[in-house]
């Protein structure tokens, strides 16, 4: 049985045909290369140190070898590859310093800190081995003569393990910038946006204080001989302290004043309910159809039921009170108002007597020397 090189029998035409596979070589699959650029102005150096590492490989990357003859010309290749690893760099070439000049424009002028720097010398005497590590950033210092080819890849080896090292402590260094710098631009953003909300919530905080202020009853009032005038001072722009006063028919006059809890537009928004509550009331008295407006106590009763109902999360201290301009007494009710209202005589002060029931009665015009007079005056404090 013959076969030829394709692997097909002859005189068997109709026999399968067996194909054979060429022998294959192993072959370690080579990553990029190591960028080595050699510094020296002999040439025997160049070739010397190309045939004594050509077959070396670390990660799975041979060296690329570029050379330069002279500082000068070192420069240059530097602008095209910036990525150059290790640099084999002669001490003596155009001048007697050449390679030390080099090693500072590296490092100062490029600002390239990452590259390793192995000087390599001849003429030992010209750079002192001590003298030249402790004033140039350099990683190794070589004499020639001592560098065997067993000595060379060692010291390759250990320069481009150190170079991977400083390599990846740049990229971590670089991504940490990044995202201290992303994160600050987050955090300033952030912070303009909150800005931005802050100064439209003061906007807003201004504008509720105009309306909840225009809620306000006039600042003097007079019926049947009977001044009232009042004062404010929210400790924010808007708050839960609320006076009012206003008839309720030809000789009744009602006065309140109340102090929600807490401070700021949640309290204020409370009294725009109570407002609207005893608006309601005072709608309903003049229609005929209901007295709680004139009765402190019964008021006060069918506000907390409501408040109760609407789950608001506030309460409200409150004294409310009804004025009879022809008899001059006054009847009023205390919802958890403390301290009591003050009676002002002069100099003398003092506060509204206490009842044993939920109503009490007050005569001014046997109290009082000028009894016509009745000024409210509520103080909101910020807490400490």
């Amino acid at each position: 049985m013959s076969q030829d090189f394709k692997g097909q029998h002859q005189s068997e035409p109709d026999e399968a045909l067996l194909v054979f596979a060429q022998d294959a070589t192993e072959q370690v699959q080579l990553l990029a290369c190591w960028k080595v650029l050699i510094v020296d102005d002999e040439d025997e150096i160049h070739q010397i140190t190309r045939l004594a590492l050509r077959d070396f490989v670390f990660q799975q990357h041979r060296l690329q070898f570029i050379s330069a003859y002279s500082a000068a010309q070192a420069k240059d290749v530097l602008a095209d590859h910036p990525d150059i690893a290790l640099i084999l760099l002669d001490v003596v070439m155009e001048t007697d310093d050449a390679g030390l000049t080099l090693v500072r424009y590296i490092r100062d002028t490029l600002q390239n800190s990452l590259v390793r720097i192995i000087l390599r010398t001849g003429q030992a005497g010209q750079a002192p081995e001590q003298q030249v590590v402790q004033d140039y950033d350099i990683n190794d210092y070589r004499a020639k003569t001592e560098l065997t080819v067993q000595r060379l890849s060692t010291t390759v080896l250990s320069a481009l393990r150190a170079y991977i090292a400083i390599a990846q402590l740049a990229r971590l260094n670089d991504t940490l910038e990044q995202q201290v710098q992303a994160r600050t631009a987050q955090l300033q953003a952030t912070n303009q946006q909150l800005q931005h909300t802050l100064a439209e919530l003061e906007a807003g905080e201004r504008a509720g204080k105009q309306v909840q202020f225009k809620m306000l009853p006039q600042q003097d009032f007079s019926s049947a001989g009977f001044h009232f005038s009042h004062a404010l001072y929210p400790s924010e722009f808007m708050s839960g302290d609320f006076v009012d006063y206003f008839p309720a028919d030809e000789h009744k006059i009602v006065f309140y004043i109340a102090d929600v809890s807490g401070h700021g537009v949640a309290s204020a928004f409370v009294t725009v309910y109570l407002k609207r509550f005893i608006g309601a009331n005072l709608e309903r008295y003049r229609r005929g159809s209901s007295e709680k407006l004139i009765d402190p106590a019964a008021l006060l009763t069918a506000l907390n039921t409501d408040l109760l109902q609407e789950k608001i999360g506030k309460y409200i201290a409150l004294f409310y009170a009804v004025l009879d301009t022809r008899t001059a007494e006054m009847t009023y009710a205390n919802a958890g108002a403390f301290p009591w209202p003050l009676l002002l005589q002069g100099q003398n002060a003092s506060y509204l007597p206490l009842k044993s029931t939920p109503v009490g009665m007050f005569d001014f015009a046997n109290y009082l020397r000028d009894p016509h007079k009745i000024s409210i005056h509520t103080i909101s404090y910020q807490p400490v």
